[in-house]
């Protein structure tokens, strides 16, 4: 039997792929390595150019960070986030529409994670009781988001995915690399210490899917900066 091992993730960061993002790729990669993570999932606006931009920079310096790939997608009733395709989804669908979309793509490749993001907060785009409809097939709720002005919405969302006894997942929703790491995750994976990456990420999307993973950090984002990223 292979060791187990936990890895401390970010599940949803944002480069300046992102309409809103404000570093580059090498800074929030270097951001996640200073403060000693294991992984990040960069989730750009509508685009996955982030993610392949944070894979090859990872590998063209051996820095050993797990990126996992992921998007942001604006579906026509709020965010879903999803993780480990290979090429993104357009926005605008259905959220339904774009679970297919996601759902068809696993079966021909490895393993999806899809996440529904601060399902509760107010002026974000978010896709509220959605996330717990029973015809919606997410994998898990973001029940800590660190961008809020209140903790209300977080704290439904974690009432919400306990009651439908459903993964509960926390991100930074960084939109800069001071911000990465803010809001963590631990997830556990049977895997050698010296495995590759592509088994390093396998295993961790298969970790979220299977609910081998708790909230290991919850830091709310700095009032000034997010005011400032809102200007």
């Amino acid at each position: 039997m292979s060791p187990k091992r936990s890895l401390t993730l970010d599940l949803h960061v944002h480069t300046n792929y992102s309409h809103d993002g404000c570093d580059s790729v090498d800074k929030i990669v270097d951001s996640a390595i200073s403060k000693k993570l294991d992984g990040v999932a960069i989730c750009d606006h509508d685009t996955m150019d982030g993610s392949y931009a944070a894979q090859k920079y990872v590998a063209d310096n051996e820095l050993g960070l797990i990126i996992i790939p992921g998007i942001e997608v604006t579906t026509s009733k709020g965010h879903l986030i999803v993780l480990g395709m290979g090429e993104g989804i357009a926005k605008g669908l259905s959220p339904w529409e774009t679970v297919r979309i996601a759902r068809q793509r696993e079966k021909k490749s490895s393993t999806v994670v899809i996440i529904a993001p601060h399902p509760y907060h107010p002026f974000r785009h978010s896709i509220g009781d959605l996330c717990t409809h029973s015809e919606l097939d997410i994998d898990a709720i973001e029940i800590f988001n660190s961008r809020y002005f209140s903790s209300v919405a977080n704290e439904i969302a974690r009432r919400k995915a306990a009651r439908k006894n459903i993964t509960a997942v926390a991100g930074s929703d960084a939109h800069s690399a001071e911000c990465v790491g803010l809001a963590t995750v631990e997830v556990k994976v049977e895997i050698e210490q010296q495995s590759e990456q592509k088994m390093l990420l396998d295993a961790t999307l298969s970790g979220i899917k299977e609910g081998k993973v708790k909230i290991k950090s919850c830091e709310k984002t700095p009032f000034w900066i997010y005011f400032k990223q809102l200007l």
